[in-house]
């Protein structure tokens, strides 16, 4: 029988409901800024009937569940997304150094002393005799083999800062993975009870985005509340276990790099996707290309002009002579002979042996409008190709980064329109709380008077 000791027990299950959910939305608005934090609702729930005379009436509210706000089709769009900018923020840095090794176009850069040392020949077979031209010569050859020394040691320098931080995003992977795996076991023990910790999931989606960052993660939901989550196409976590991830150095173009070593067996994996896949990539192929590109400009250039060179006659009247060191034919080792350093009157500008001519140096000089590299192009159009791919392949990456910045911040506030906490709307339902709250206690001061008078009338 509903009496008025059923409508204490209604406005008691209200006071306790509309206490708590003034909690969850103070709780809501502490937690404003807080980076992962996900808006909190409580469901509430009409508590259950009974059957009277009339029909069945409820007994008031029951606070079913506090539950937060997530929409993971969202999640899993911000990763994949997240993923690519990380790769294109570290493609466009990287060549961004690059260009800056290049430092084209610029008073000091390969293409200026090349011209510099073309003109020098030229010079040279105007004034064949000139020791002050010979001298020149010399000069501008040694300063064209320092450019290429110090553009070939600034790559180098790039893959090495790269290869270090290979290392520091394979450690920063496995301390994100083992603290997913961590609160996966968490998550699976608080939520043996029947509700969901939703502390506990905001943190641990919180590191899977930080992962995306790094690496292309996929993310599994299982019915323990527990995730897998899938590194490209290798399982990285897998309810409390995770796979530890390490490096390798191993000998590559003859240089030292790390490479990535997935589990016990320390397997040979390339992550591609988000920083790390981006700095691999960057290690592993362009910067080689460009030191590549750097070593054909050598190679070219010391084969060509020995090739002349050898057939033209020094102040002495032989021939035969180098004017590079034939073995230095990379950016890295390219140098003027030691015969030639040692005595300028030895560089070959004669063609026929006689003093004064000068058709040997014009025929070098000649050489900056030869088809001389691999691909049947001359040193200024190679080179000026190399530099037109790398402004081309720099202002791609910029433009994917900001792209994808767009992106990602458009799927993010559409994930804020769900997960986050508005203070308005908060203060919203904090006042109609608050008024459900004050009309249940009033309920109780009423039911109790009416049993005030129930009890006088005994």
């Amino acid at each position: 029988m509903i009496g008025l000791t059923a409508g204490l027990e209604v406005a008691r299950k209200a006071l306790s409901s509309y206490q708590l959910a003034l909690t969850v939305y103070g709780n809501n608005i502490a937690n404003v800024d807080t980076p992962g934090y996900s808006r909190r609702t409580l469901l509430l729930s009409e508590g259950e009937g009974h059957k009277i005379r009339a029909g069945r009436i409820g007994l008031g509210v029951d606070a079913v569940t506090i539950r937060r706000m997530r929409d993971h089709f969202l999640d899993d769009a911000y990763r994949r997304q997240s993923t690519s900018l990380g790769m294109y923020e570290s493609l466009e840095q990287s060549l961004a150094e690059v260009e800056m090794v290049f430092g084209e176009p610029g008073d000091s850069g390969l293409s200026t002393v090349l011209n510099e040392f073309w003109d020098s020949w030229q010079e040279l077979a105007n004034q064949p005799e000139s020791p002050t031209v010979r001298t020149l010569v010399k000069d501008k050859a040694q300063s064209l083999a320092r450019v290429l020394h110090q553009m070939d040691r600034s790559l180098v320098s790039q893959v090495q800062a790269l290869d270090s931080e290979v290392e520091g995003h394979v450690n920063h992977v496995n301390g994100i993975a083992s603290a997913i795996a961590d609160y996966n076991a968490k998550i699976v023990a608080s939520e043996s009870s029947g509700h969901e910790a939703t502390d506990l999931r905001d943190q641990r989606d919180l590191l899977v985005d930080q992962l995306s960052e790094i690496v292309d993660v996929s993310v599994f939901q299982r019915d323990d509340g527990s995730i897998s989550v899938m590194m490209g196409s290798e399982a990285l976590v897998e309810r409390a276990d995770f796979v530890q991830l390490s490096v390798a150095s191993v000998s590559r173009d003859g240089m030292a790099v790390k490479e990535v070593r997935l589990g016990e067996i320390r397997r040979a994996i390339t992550p591609t996707g988000g920083k790390l896949g981006g700095v691999l990539r960057s290690r592993d192929e362009i910067v080689p290309k460009y030191r590549d590109d750097l070593n054909e400009i050598a190679r070219s250039l010391v084969e060509s002009v020995n090739t002349s060179h050898r057939a033209g006659y020094a102040m002495d009247g032989t021939s035969g002579r180098d004017f590079f060191d034939p073995a230095g034919v990379t950016a890295e080792t390219i140098d003027v002979s030691a015969i030639i350093l040692g005595d300028v009157n030895l560089i070959a500008a004669s063609s026929d042996g006689s003093v004064g001519n000068g058709d040997g140096a014009l025929a070098i000089a000649g050489l900056r409008h030869a088809a001389i590299t691999a691909d049947g192009s001359t040193l200024d159009d190679y080179y000026a190709s190399v530099v037109g791919t790398l402004g081309i392949e720099s202002e791609t990456a910029a433009i994917n980064r900001e792209r994808e910045e767009l992106l990602v911040l458009e799927i993010e506030n559409r994930r804020e329109s769900v997960k986050g906490v508005s203070i308005d709307e908060e203060m919203t339902n904090m006042i109609a709380a608050q008024h459900a709250y004050e009309a249940a206690a009033k309920v109780i001061s009423i039911v109790d008077e009416m049993m005030d008078t129930v009890l006088s009338m005994l």
